[in-house]
């Protein structure tokens, strides 16, 4: 089985507030989990962003590297939360994409329909050996919804 390491970046587009009336906008950061793979395995989590203040379309700088086993089913989780000061976090949606259906994907983009809050979450991977040599699009697909997170 061939090993590669690949780099996941997050840009997240149209999110909904969830901040409350009254309250201002959110402040999203999202959290990566590599999800158990098989018996005796557990759930890894490979970060968190940082934290962007008062925007619905945040641009994290946060990189994630993992390895990954071609051929062999590799999921991922990456949830959306808003920062609440004083207060629990709230969520604003999550997905789980398997590794090898995004690299299959045209563009190795992907696009799924995120749990909880209708969210169109676009997922984008790339080997480390490509970054460098190759600019990846803002944008995949044939269309660009309104709400949308993007992982390029």
């Amino acid at each position: 089985m061939t090993v590669e390491k690949l780099q996941l970046t997050l840009h997240a587009t149209g999110l909904k507030n969830v901040a409350g009336l009254g309250k201002g906008t959110s402040d999203p950061f999202a959290i990566v989990t590599l999800l158990a793979t098989g018996p005796g395995e557990k759930p890894r989590v490979l970060g968190k962003t940082e934290v962007i203040k008062n925007s619905l379309s945040p641009k994290w700088t946060t990189s994630f590297l993992f390895d990954y086993s071609f051929g062999k089913e590799t999921f991922i989780n990456v949830s959306i939360v808003d920062e609440v000061r004083k207060q629990s976090d709230k969520p604003m949606g999550s997905a789980v994409f398997e590794i090898g259906d995004i690299l299959g994907s045209r563009g190795s983009t992907k696009a799924k329909k995120t749990k909880k809050r209708w969210n169109t979450l676009r997922s984008h991977l790339q080997s480390t050996t490509q970054i460098g040599r190759q600019v990846s699009p803002l944008f995949a697909g044939n269309q660009t919804q309104k709400c949308g997170w993007i992982i390029w």
